[in-house]
């Protein structure tokens, strides 16, 4: 398994690797290439929540090979309490990767931190069709007509790629082995679950004990937004730090308690926490 080095999100708790797009693009690659399992995944406020909350997301994020930055408070924290990256080997893992000298965890022994640190999922996977060497992608989630809207959105792509779209909304354990056979059927080298979470943590493990693929990435709404079914906020937006208030205004019922309630929570689990 291909674990990339992570520093500590101060205050939080919780441990992230410090890439940037073009880097992130560069390990998927060289993982497919020589076929070396990673798993991909992303940090924001909510997953903090659950991973202070489920043992379950605890283990996933502990067995990630790569835990990209998704949300600008966490990258605020980085940029005012620095931390100094360190290598993580997990037991029965390998150890960190180190043959990538422009990563900025293997060259530097510190971290210049910049807005292209915070990586959402919308912002990397259009990147896969700049990888010559991926030629099959399959993306998991979404309802029956939001996968053939993310399907079509692949498929507009200018790209080499294969994509395959398989709904997952609603989802039922009993599913499970008709989705393993098509996805065996496309043999992909990447794999991208779009579910929700915790949903889509245990559905990634799953899948990685059962499945040869390469890369396994959980990118939570992505295949919605790209899609056209949920808004896609401007970039920019995201930059400044008030994506989270863009997408509360578009489904205000559905996130209020994700950006209005959660973040209350687990400022006051912080603050019991033993120091």
């Amino acid at each position: 398994m291909t674990a990339i080095p992570t520093v500590e999100v101060p205050l939080l708790g919780v441990r992230v690797s410090p890439l940037r797009r073009q880097e992130l693009l560069r390990h998927i690659q060289t993982a497919v290439h020589e076929r070396r399992r990673m798993v991909v995944a992303g940090h924001n406020l909510h997953s903090v929540y659950l991973w202070h909350h489920l043992p379950d997301v605890r283990d996933f994020y502990a067995r990630a090979g790569a835990v990209i930055i998704d949300g600008m408070p966490l990258l605020a924290l980085l940029r005012f309490w620095p931390a100094e990256p360190r290598g993580r080997t997990q037991p029965d893992q390998a150890a960190p990767v180190q043959d990538h000298p422009r990563s900025p965890v293997a060259a530097e022994s510190s971290v210049t931190w910049s807005t292209e640190h915070r990586l959402g999922s919308t912002d990397w996977l259009g990147g896969l069709t700049e990888l010559a060497n991926i030629s099959r992608v399959t993306a998991l989630g979404g309802t029956i007509e939001a996968a053939a809207a993310a399907q079509e959105y692949f498929e507009s792509l200018d790209s080499h790629i294969s994509w395959q779209s398989i709904p997952a909304d609603p989802w039922r354990d009993e599913h499970l082995g008709t989705v393993i056979e098509h996805i065996r059927a496309h043999d992909p080298q990447v794999l991208l679950i779009g579910m929700g979470m915790p949903l889509q943590e245990r559905i990634a493990d799953e899948l990685s004990g059962r499945l040869g693929v390469p890369v396994i990435a959980t990118v939570g709404g992505a295949l919605d937004q790209l899609g056209g079914v949920q808004a896609l906020a401007p970039r920019q937006v995201g930059a400044w730090g008030f994506e989270w208030l863009w997408r509360l205004a578009s489904d205000p019922r559905r996130l209020s308690g994700r950006y209005l309630l959660e973040p209350v929570k687990l400022a006051a689990l912080l603050m019991r926490r033993p120091r």
